[in-house]
């Protein structure tokens, strides 16, 4: 891709809310519930990024990988097709996809070269939760931030409502805007 764009390949547990986090990003007018899941394979979806004071906008390609390539050569692919951020997304209320967003962290940046690029740790699932410091998730959570400098978004409750929160929204827009400049640190952009 070029670089008035970038690439996010989207990894989690099956029903961890992958697919509906993405349509509510592109789509944030939509009606309701995306129907797009990626049962079948990776699905992508496009935003046009309008990037903050005046600075123009950039292409933002998502890659949802579905949980179900469960083998290690297959996400390799995606992988290799020049991913410029991750999005980690787990469900707050189901301990065991922090455990696979580990071993997919570790994966991605060691088999799958994607060492330097930034991560987000996206906190999903249908309640909202307070991740403060010293909780029990927050012992989960801490090492995978420290490990793989990972940026940890709490979105969690986008499930259970139509649209992101501005609070949400405006999180991830300051992630994208760091994989902008990670991507390409001059004012070119």
């Amino acid at each position: 891709m070029n670089n008035d764009s970038i690439r996010i390949g989207v990894l989690g547990e099956l029903g961890v809310g992958k697919s509906e986090l993405v349509h509510r990003i592109c789509h944030p007018q939509a009606a309701g519930p995306s129907s797009v899941s990626s049962w079948a394979g990776p699905t992508v979806d496009i935003l046009d990024f309008e990037r903050p004071d005046r600075q123009g906008h950039v292409w933002i390609e998502f890659i949802v990988i579905p949980s179900e390539t469960r083998h290690p050569r297959s996400r390799q692919m995606v992988y290799s097709i020049g991913l410029d951020a991750l999005f980690l997304v787990c469900d707050c209320t189901v301990h065991r996809s922090f455990l696979r967003a580990a071993e997919w962290m570790e994966e991605a940046t060691t088999i799958g070269g994607l060492k330097d690029v930034p991560i987000a740790l996206i906190l999903g699932g249908p309640t909202p939760v307070d991740w403060a410091p010293h909780t029990a998730l927050a012992r989960i959570i801490e090492p995978l931030v420290e490990t793989y400098h990972a940026r940890v978004l709490n979105l969690s409750g986008y499930t259970g409502n139509l649209a992101l929160e501005p609070r949400q929204r405006q999180l991830i827009h300051d992630f994208f805007e760091a994989v902008v400049r990670h991507k390409k640190p001059s004012k070119t952009l």
